[in-house]
């Protein structure tokens, strides 16, 4: 499941044959300049989750971090999501503020506090979308004095008290670990592994061992490429990196790799732009697409 927070990553995840998209909670704050420890708004990310579900025809699944409050609120997040088009989120068993995921100062809510919030969610999604996918992530690993068995207990204790869909897990540090945890976890689940636990095994092992969903961070090139190409231009003083590495863009030009500037992805198309004004416009306030030196 490609990960990112933008609609062009969407449509890049459905132009590319993905089945569906996965809005990441953490990057959507740092790509809006804040640290991922619950800054952002309920309406700041269901606004944006809306306008990445308007942008594709498949389905988009969000982080609802802790679900934004008490149990009204976890309530209303669920309410207002399926609102959005949004096809599912997961709610995760941290104490606010939160803290972003594979980070220190991790602090879980208890057993009861997290099973009351799962509950008022499953309700409403029950009331209003049966198909809504919910998902219980627990951070169980990663706090303090967590671990592989605490993730575990908390994950099994969510499937037999909550009727989730999904059991998440977050931060582990090994494959082996995953594996151990996809195979105690009743149900679908799937967890998060860190860089700590090398690299992802094939896909065909993954769904082996259980692991229901893997993401895909496909964007993080988007900030470190760029980055290492502004620090170029500084030490120059020139455009000259810039300069070729458009070149070496435009050398694929015709394939699948090229998109150009992103404007490849968007709707309405411009043809599709160009074909309504020749619908509903009268030829004399139609545009002239022939006479022009632009492509």
């Amino acid at each position: 499941m490609p990960f990112g927070v933008l609609p062009i990553h969407a449509q890049m995840a459905e132009r590319a044959g993905f089945g569906s998209f996965h809005v990441s909670g953490g990057m959507m704050s740092w790509w809006n300049g804040l640290p991922d420890v619950g800054l952002m708004t309920r309406t700041e990310i269901i606004d944006a989750a809306r306008r990445i579900v308007q942008s594709v025809d498949i389905p988009v699944y969000c982080d609802a971090d802790t679900g934004y409050g008490g149990i009204q609120n976890v309530r209303k997040t669920v309410q207002e999501f399926i609102a959005a088009g949004v096809a599912g989120i997961h709610l995760e068993d941290q104490r606010d503020p939160k803290k972003a995921g594979g980070q220190a100062g991790i602090a879980i809510v208890s057993d009861e506090e997290a099973i009351g919030r799962l509950r008022a969610a499953v309700e409403a999604r029950d009331e209003l979308d049966p198909d809504f996918v919910i998902t219980a992530r627990t951070d169980g690993y990663g706090a303090a004095g967590g671990g592989l068995e605490e993730a575990l207990r908390r994950g099994q204790l969510y499937r037999k008290e909550t009727g989730v869909d999904v059991i998440f897990y977050e931060g582990i540090r090994s494959w082996d670990e995953v594996r151990t945890l996809m195979a105690e976890t009743p149900g679908p689940s799937y967890a998060i592994a860190s860089r700590h636990a090398g690299p992802t095994p094939p896909v065909a092992e993954l769904s082996k061992m259980g692991q229901a969903i893997n993401i895909v961070p496909f964007i993080m090139p988007a900030v470190q490429a760029p980055w290492q190409l502004l620090l170029q231009v500084r030490d120059s003083g020139e455009l000259t990196a810039i300069d070729e590495n458009l070149n070496r863009l435009f050398e694929i030009e015709g394939s699948e790799e090229f998109v150009g500037w992103g404007d490849a992805f968007v709707k309405p198309s411009y043809a599709d732009v160009r074909g309504l004004e020749e619908r509903f416009l009268p030829a004399d306030q139609q545009r002239d697409y022939e006479d022009t030196i632009h492509d």
